[in-house]
């Protein structure tokens, strides 16, 4: 049997609700705010990490296998970086952070990693950055379960 802070841990590693389905989950079960946050956030950003390991691997594997998908992954990094290497140089690290903090389905820290190997950001500096989001991802969460419970509280 799972423990509760396992359950959130593993919760927070589900593609597409992540953190956003962690920490209700966790606070409904009881834990405080502080334990639910201290195994959702690594929970969100395992996923991450995982992703920005395996993403170059991967895609120069496929490169070398396909000559079609070689053409495709070339012409797709060579045009995503040309176009908004620029704009990414400045606000790179802005906009990493807070892609991964946003919380809609798509945008937690593997959308991040992905948005990481397109523009070539170095692996550690990736993961401090989508740490960072998940994080702000985190605080976002927990103050609007915390409004919608006190709003829920103080109406009935």
């Amino acid at each position: 049997m799972l423990t509760k802070e396992l359950i959130v841990f593993f919760s927070a590693m589900t593609p597409g609700f992540d953190i956003k389905i962690a920490v209700p989950i966790g606070l409904s079960m009881g834990l405080s705010l502080p334990t639910t946050l201290l195994f959702a956030i690594p929970g969100m950003t395992v996923p991450g990490a995982i992703a920005l390991a395996v993403l170059g691997p991967l895609s120069t594997w496929v490169m070398k296998k396909s000559q079609r998908l070689n053409i495709f992954f070339t012409k797709l990094f060579d045009k995503t970086r040309k176009k908004h290497s620029k704009n990414f140089g400045k606000f790179g690290a802005i906009f990493l952070i807070l892609f991964v903090a946003f919380p809609m389905p798509g945008s937690g820290s593997v959308g991040g990693a992905i948005v990481a190997f397109l523009f070539g950001v170095n692996y550690w500096k990736a993961l401090f950055l989508i740490s960072i989001g998940v994080g702000l991802a985190a605080i976002l969460v927990s103050a609007g379960v915390e409004s919608i419970t006190s709003l829920f509280n103080f109406i009935f």
